[in-house]
């Protein structure tokens, strides 16, 4: 540790110029999409316009009305709303197409350690811990027990059309036009939120939260979607991208946070967005007051879901891996057993090993990333146990006065009677326990390896040297090994002596070595080449061995 070491809740990290300071990043609190608020307002008057002509456009229902659709056929009409048009639709030229496509295979490649880190990390601990956009969730009431499942599984909607192909995320595509209506739906709940304050000033702090969904909001949320796999959930689980890997993912988001007007520069290197990362999480975690409500329904939804029905202990176990107990002692998480931290080191093996054997093999590699596309596109959007078809990210969740987030119970709706098969912890457990197996026959075998290498170099170059004198033998030993070519004796001898640049024999093996040399020498050889003293030696050597 010195001087500039920066530690928070587990994470230590060296602090640099590059790092942003509270003085940098306060004023960011009050900073916002001034443009998509304005778009919003200019499509709110349209509507209205509209409504005395055609009132089943809206229904008469405030924040029903499909605002992309409307302005899709109706931005050439207002100069605000073409301009907005024109830029969303505008490829900054920084963008490269081949590599927003590679780092969209980045997260399908580690899909499943992925959707844990997302879940256990970025739910639990960013959006549960970072007071400004705990704030606004509490007022939307989306993180409340009967809703929060479906407003996780809009999330990830979100996120698997933004990664579902290149197309789908190019102008016109369909995680394009997703991440522009989330984009306008923080311009609703902006526009709400600070309507509710104009009567009710108490409402929502702006003077300490700032501006709701602000500037701020949206880099960390950001940086949560690609740093935070990158430096804090993947390693947590074995898994370290490479650095091109890193480079694709960081470029993927960084053009993402354009179209949500999110300042990308923020994200233009990899080393400028671990920056960004280490900032906000030293500076805004605070995980005091609320976010342990929001945590706490968090795992209760989760828990005994189908078809996995993971228990709520194996959870609690998840997130302190991911989170570290500090900050899940803070959010008041439970402190399972020993048996579920089991479980969860036999899931790491399995996702490490899952990538290491996806690296080496390129084919299988791809086919897994297909895999996991269809699969959880089928899955969460379009299979009726998910979303049942794609959500339009419509205004439902809005803001009122006297709506909060309440704390569910610890047994979740409709999840009460008989306790449900633990098929996924069962796997789990036997991963755990044949990689235990694993690391045992390693070891046993490193260390019989080890003693049978101590035998053959140091037991007989211990006893070499206790019968050598002053290395007599060594020297015609090596003597032998630069004029024989018969017996193999220089093979053995003489490469190793030159390139340890020495002429003690004593660091070669000894035994295999004297029997060739005893084979191929006689009495004779050695008083033509050594004095009479040598030779004398030599036979005491031999008596000796």
């Amino acid at each position: 540790m010195n001087e500039r070491s920066r530690t928070k809740w587990g994470y230590t990290f060296q602090w640099t110029e590059s790092h942003i300071s509270p003085e940098e990043i306060n004023p960011l609190r009050y900073q916002f999409d001034e443009l998509g608020t304005a778009v919003l307002e200019r499509l709110q008057a349209t509507s209205a316009r509209d409504k005395t002509t055609d009132e089943s456009k809206s229904n008469g229902k405030h924040g029903r009305l499909d605002f992309y659709a409307l302005l899709r056929d109706r931005h050439q009409e207002d100069p605000v709303l073409s301009k907005f048009w024109q830029e969303i639709n505008a490829v900054p030229e920084w963008v490269d197409w081949d590599q927003i496509a590679r780092g969209q295979d980045v997260f399908y490649r580690y899909a499943v350690a992925n959707l844990n880190g997302f879940a256990l990390q970025g739910f639990v601990q960013e959006n549960s811990a970072v007071p400004g956009v705990l704030e606004v969730l509490i007022r939307t009431g989306s993180f409340s027990p009967k809703i929060l499942l479906r407003r996780l599984m809009e999330t990830f909607q979100w996120l698997l059309q933004v990664t579902h192909s290149l197309s789908s995320i190019q102008p016109g595509g369909e995680g394009h036009e997703s991440t522009i209506r989330i984009r306008l739906l923080h311009a609703s709940v902006r526009q709400r939120i600070l309507k509710l304050v104009q009567t009710r000033p108490e409402y929502f702090d702006v003077g300490k939260f700032g501006v709701p969904v602000n500037t701020l909001d949206s880099i960390h949320s950001i940086a949560m979607l690609c740093c935070d796999p990158t430096w804090m959930q993947l390693p947590k689980m074995g898994i370290a991208l490479r650095k091109q890997e890193t480079e694709d993912y960081i470029a993927l988001f960084r053009y993402v946070a354009y179209l949500l007007a999110t300042p990308s520069e923020y994200f233009g290197t990899v080393e400028r967005a671990k920056t960004v990362m280490e900032s906000l999480y030293l500076h805004e975690l605070d995980p005091s007051g609320t976010p342990k409500v929001l945590a706490h329904n968090f795992v209760t939804c989760l828990a005994d879901l189908p078809p996995f029905n993971i228990s709520r202990e194996f959870l609690e176990a998840d997130g302190r891996w991911m989170n570290g107990d500090e900050l899940c002692d803070a959010l008041d998480m439970g402190k399972p057993g020993w048996y579920y931290y089991a479980l969860m080191k036999g899931f790491c093996w399995n996702v490490r090993t899952l990538a290491l054997v996806q690296r080496t093999f390129p084919r299988f590699d791809r086919f897994m990333i297909n895999y996991f596309r269809q699969l959880l596109y089928q899955s969460i959007i379009l299979s009726k146990s998910g979303l049942g078809g794609p959500t339009a990210f419509d205004f439902k969740h809005v803001p009122q006065i006297g709506k909060t987030t309440p704390a569910s119970p610890q047994q979740s709706p409709g999840k009460e009677g008989r306790a449900p098969k633990r098929t996924a912890e069962k796997f789990l457990l036997m991963s755990f326990l044949v990689g235990c197996v694993l690391q045992a026959v390693t070891i046993m075998a490193v260390v019989r390896l080890g003693i049978l290498m101590w035998h053959r170099l140091f037991a007989d170059m211990w006893a070499m040297k206790s019968h050598s004198g002053d290395g007599v033998l060594s020297k015609l030993l090596l003597r032998h090994a630069s004029e024989c070519e018969t017996c193999g004796t220089k093979t053995f001898f003489g490469t190793r002596a030159q390139r340890n640049g020495s002429v003690d024999i004593l660091e070669f093996q000894a035994e295999p070595a004297i029997k060739k040399f005893r084979a191929c020498t006689d009495d004779a050889w050695f008083q033509q080449r050594s004095e009479p003293a040598e030779f004398e030696e030599r036979k005491e050597f031999e008596r000796g061995w």
